[in-house]
Formats: C-alpha cells, sequence, structure tokens
C-alpha cells in the first residue's frame, strides 16, 4: 500500500518536469527559427543591398561609357568652327538610365549644379605654371611654398631659395623624396612642403567637383565648412595635374611637323603659295631655336632672311613675300608643329572654357585684357575657334599675342567625368570619378575612382 501512495506522488513530478521540458525545447526552437529567420533577413538584406550596389555602379558606368564614346566620335569628325559643340554633346548624356538605375554627370558651379563633365583645362596646369603665376593665386600661395612646388617637379636636386629639394624631405619623421617630375595628380601637392590638405581641398575634401552634404553642414561633421551653399575647392578649383597638350588638329587630323614638311603639305593645308611655302620651310628648317610663335610675331619675308642669311645680289629683282592672311596663319598654326614633342606635355589653359577670374592668375594677362577677352567671349556664340581670334580683341599686340600662344588653347583633350549611379528601389548611390584623356586614340580613360 505504502508502495502504491509512494509511486502516486511521484507522478505528478514526473508530469510537470516533462512539461518543463516540453516549454524548453520549444522555446529553443523558437529560439533557432528566429535566429535562422534572422539570418536568412540579413541575408537577404545585404543580397538587396548588393543587388542595389551592382545596379548603381553599372548605371554609373554606363554614363562614364557614354560620355567617352560621344567624346571619341567629336575627336574623329570635329566641328572645326564650333569650340563648344564637345561639351554639348557630352552634356547630352550626363542623364540616362538603365533597367531599375539612372545615372547622373555633374558639377557644381558657385550655388548650382551644372550637368556635365568638368574641363581639365579651364584650370592652370600646376607643371607649366611659373613662380609668378604661382603667387598670383591666393589666399596661402606664398613664395616659400611656390619655390618648394617648382623644386618638386623639376629635374634637378638644386633647391631654389626658399624651396626644398631631397635634404628636407630625408629629415622628416616618415622621410621621402621629391619626384623631380610633373605631377601626377593635384593631391600631391600635399607632398610638397608648406602645403597642407586644406590648401589644396579647401571644403571639397574627397575632390570631387560636387558640394556634398557634409560639406556643406558647418561643423556638424567633416571638413569644416561655412554651410554658405558655395563650394570652396581650395587650389584643387585654380590647379590640374592631368590636362594634356598635343592631340589630333582641329580638322582631325595628326599635326605635320614642318621639320620633315614639304612645300605641297603646306599648300595643301593652308592655301599659301609656293613663294610663302619656300618661307616657311626655311625658317622651320635652317632657323636657330625656330617656334611656331615667331609667325605671328614676325613677317614670313623677314623670318626667311634670318634664317638663310641670304641677301639679295645687286641688281636682281627682289622676291617679295607675301604676309599670311589671317586664315593662312591659323591653318599653319593648328595644322603644323617644329619639331616632335617628347613625354607628356602639360595642358593649356583653355580661354573659352575657364572662369574670368582664373585668366586673372596669368600675370602676362593685365587685368584689362582679361576683361576684353571675356566680354569678346561671351559675344561669340561659338567661341574662340582659334588663340588667333583673340587678335580681334582690343589692346593686344602680335607680341603680346604670340607669348599667349604659348599659355592658351581653345581645344580641350582631358575632361574629368564624376557620375552618380542611383538604384531606383533603395535610392542607394554609386559614384565613379573617371578621366578622359583623347590626346591619343583611342580615348584613354584614366584615373578611375570608385566611391
Amino acid at each position: 500500500m505504502n508502495s502504491l501512495r509512494s509511486r502516486a506522488n511521484r507522478r505528478p513530478v514526473r508530469r510537470g518536469f516533462a512539461t518543463l521540458l516540453v516549454f524548453a525545447v520549444v522555446i529553443l526552437c523558437a529560439v533557432v527559427i528566429g535566429t535562422i529567420q534572422s539570418t536568412a533577413f540579413s541575408q537577404a538584406s545585404a543580397g538587396r543591398e548588393s543587388l542595389a550596389r551592382v545596379r548603381a555602379y553599372w548605371a554609373a558606368r554606363a554614363g562614364i561609357e557614354s560620355t567617352l564614346a560621344r567624346l571619341e566620335f567629336d575627336t574623329q569628325n570635329p566641328l572645326p568652327n564650333d569650340a563648344f559643340q564637345v561639351m554639348a554633346d557630352m552634356t547630352d548624356v550626363a542623364e540616362g538610365d538603365l533597367p531599375g538605375a539612372t545615372w547622373r554627370i555633374a558639377t557644381t558651379e558657385g550655388k548650382k549644379e551644372v550637368l556635365g563633365p568638368s574641363d581639365a583645362h579651364s584650370k592652370i596646369n600646376i607643371n607649366r605654371a611659373s613662380t609668378d603665376q604661382l603667387l598670383a593665386i591666393e589666399p596661402l600661395m606664398t613664395e616659400d611654398i611656390a619655390d618648394a612646388i617648382i623644386d618638386w617637379y623639376d629635374e634637378d636636386e638644386d633647391a631654389r631659395p626658399l624651396g626644398a629639394e631631397l635634404s628636407y624631405y630625408q629629415t622628416l619623421p616618415h622621410r621621402y623624396q621629391p619626384r623631380n617630375a610633373p605631377f601626377r595628380s593635384i593631391q600631391e601637392l600635399e607632398l610638397v612642403a608648406g602645403v597642407s590638405q586644406s590648401d589644396v581641398r579647401g571644403e571639397d575634401w574627397n575632390l570631387n567637383g560636387i558640394l556634398d552634404p557634409n560639406e556643406d553642414d558647418g561643423d556638424a561633421s567633416w571638413p569644416p565648412d561655412n554651410a554658405d551653399g558655395i563650394l570652396d575647392r581650395g587650389w584643387s578649383g585654380i590647379l590640374t595635374a592631368v590636362s594634356r597638350d598635343g592631340g589630333l588638329t582641329s580638322t582631325g587630323e595628326k599635326p605635320i611637323d614642318l621639320k620633315t614638311a614639304s612645300e605641297n603639305d603646306i599648300i595643301g593645308k593652308t592655301q599659301v603659295s609656293s613663294v610663302q611655302a619656300k618661307a616657311i620651310l626655311d625658317y622651320a628648317q635652317n632657323g636657330q631655336n625656330a617656334a611656331m610663335t615667331a609667325f605671328i610675331r614676325t613677317d614670313l619675308g623677314t623670318l626667311q632672311q634670318q634664317a638663310t642669311g641670304q641677301q639679295q645680289p645687286p641688281g636682281q629683282v627682289t622676291v617679295r613675300v607675301q604676309a599670311l592672311t589671317n586664315d593662312q596663319l591659323k591653318a599653319l598654326m593648328d595644322g603644323f608643329t617644329i619639331g616632335a614633342a617628347t613625354g607628356v606635355q602639360p595642358g593649356k589653359l583653355n580661354i573659352n572654357t575657364c572662369d574670368a577670374e582664373t585668366l586673372q592668375y596669368i600675370p602676362e594677362i593685365p587685368p584689362e585684357i582679361a576683361d576684353a577677352i571675356i566680354a569678346e567671349r561671351s559675344a561669340r556664340a561659338d567661341g574662340f575657334t582659334s588663340v588667333l581670334d583673340l587678335r580681334d580683341v582690343a589692346g593686344i599686340s602680335r607680341r603680346q599675342l604670340s607669348n599667349l600662344y604659348d599659355l592658351l588653347c581653345v581645344r580641350s583633350n582631358v575632361f574629368v567625368v564624376n557620375c552618380r549611379g542611383r538604384d531606383e528601389r533603395t535610392g542607394l548611390e554609386v559614384e565613379i570619378q573617371a578621366t578622359l584623356d583623347r590626346s591619343t586614340l583611342p580615348v584613354v580613360l584614366r584615373e578611375v575612382i570608385v566611391r
């Protein structure tokens, strides 16, 4: 009897334990299922985000490729009488879409965003800037920094009076050496003695040329800015290292070297007479330190005589060399060179696309001439199609024009494309910044940065 009672008393305990065990198993299963669901949800979210990023990336890439295609087509099929056609055609494809995604190419100018790529030739190339040009850039540019910049890219190891060469950089806690060759990027300026990142970047900390939200919020986030709705780009808004000289002519052909050209080459391209063509070749092939700019400031007869040293024999009829017409001179300057350039040549400043303020940084251009150039540019619907068009600007002499020819251009080779691809479902964006260079064909895609 006692044994039966003991068994009866233990039954509720066993039942309670079984119930707790069931509850524990249920809870464990719920936790496992919840964990699996959470992991699956996280993986699904990550998968959706990855897919969105892929769509945004390829949209941005499509914008880059569309711009490259337009640039290459216009380079091979140019419109010589329209200086703005290339930029207009690239702007036409500044916005577009793919299934599920869109792209937009733009830069910030003042308080507004402008569609299209930026022209690297609208800035002064640091690799051809003189001390006087550097000192004209304010604020923060000083004589010691200007000397250090030139010391960085010149080939010698001789420091300028206030500059810095290898001996200085080797004394730093983290030693390095100056390039003693052209700058490859504007960021490289930050390695030069005395230069800070804020000097180079201003508020444009990622150097994308766009006023991003964190660059217009005061002290709320890095970098520091004044929240005025205007992008202060520091020196990066004035200087560049990527513009390149050379490339095809305005008619889409390779320039001809006068050192190896024939009279027929010159006559066919410029419509000059045989007498003029001979004078051109005599100067280019026999003149000491012959330069194309001499054709701007000196008449052909004088150049020929200086080059050959020939005096007309007594009694012989003088063969007068006619001066080149404006059209002939333009064709000569555009279609020919003297001597083949070696290596990468830094780009010139494009007077069609540079800001009026940038011209003020060229000491060779007095302020009143700079103003007159901008006024003349505004009056030309198709822009300047030749640097020789500056002859129409009041106050510019032939000698001044010949000096400016080595500084200015009307045809750009390098463009910076900042393209943002956006996934329509999630709003996720991918930014690609690429430099397009048409100084050689096919067009080269340089410095691709994905953000």
